[in-house]
């Protein structure tokens, strides 16, 4: 099935007791949604994503007699660098949600560098398994690489996309002017609707 999925309501009508945050007040409710979620996916929670482990990687390209290969090699030390980066900061993220703060640029960033370590590292696999990414072989921990390799470009939209993101920091981070619109001015609840 779809990992995704995506909604539009008409004329719904919510009970007070069913309702989250204050009346017209759903922005809120979806940014602190979109948080959780960055923080979760970002790995900010602690426990990122079980892939995420150069252990593993290394493992990977032992097994397939290629863990000599400079050119492997120089690219499992530049993810393993690169994951580290990203785990620092999302410990500030994760110190600053503890402390009671909002976290900051943070969430987005780690999201950011979520996904381009995930395309790395989805990028050494495809090269390194070549063809037994294609069939589950049965071969030990070809088909668990192959649901990552294929699930890798998902994330890139879960918890706001790339795009969006490069936006936040874009705008918030390094104040940056917002893009031009017709509508920037007008309630988002205005907007043209589907």
């Amino acid at each position: 099935g779809a990992s995704f999925n995506e909604v539009f309501f008409s004329e719904v009508r919510v009970p007070d007791s069913h309702r989250l945050g204050d009346v017209n007040g759903g922005w809120d409710v979806a940014l602190t949604t979109l948080m959780n979620e960055r923080a979760s996916i970002g790995g900010a929670s602690g426990g990122g994503l079980g892939a995420m482990s150069t252990a593993r990687l290394a493992a990977m390209l032992d097994h397939l007699g290629l863990s000599g290969d400079p050119v492997f090699r120089q690219e499992l030390m530049r993810i393993h660098v690169a994951l580290r980066v990203a785990r620092l900061t999302n410990q500030r993220a994760l110190d600053k949600i503890k402390a009671g703060q909002l976290p900051g640029p943070e969430l987005s960033t780690g999201k950011l560098a979520l996904t381009q370590n995930l395309t790395a590292i989805a990028q050494l696999v495809s090269r390194a398994l070549g063809a037994r990414l294609t069939a589950d072989t049965g071969e030990w921990g070809t088909f668990a690489w192959t649901r990552f390799v294929l699930g890798t470009p998902g994330y890139r939209i879960a918890g706001g996309s790339d795009e969006v993101l490069r936006n936040i920091v874009g705008e918030r981070v390094l104040g940056l002017p917002k893009e031009p619109g017709d509508n920037a001015k007008v309630p988002f609840r205005d907007s043209l609707k589907n």
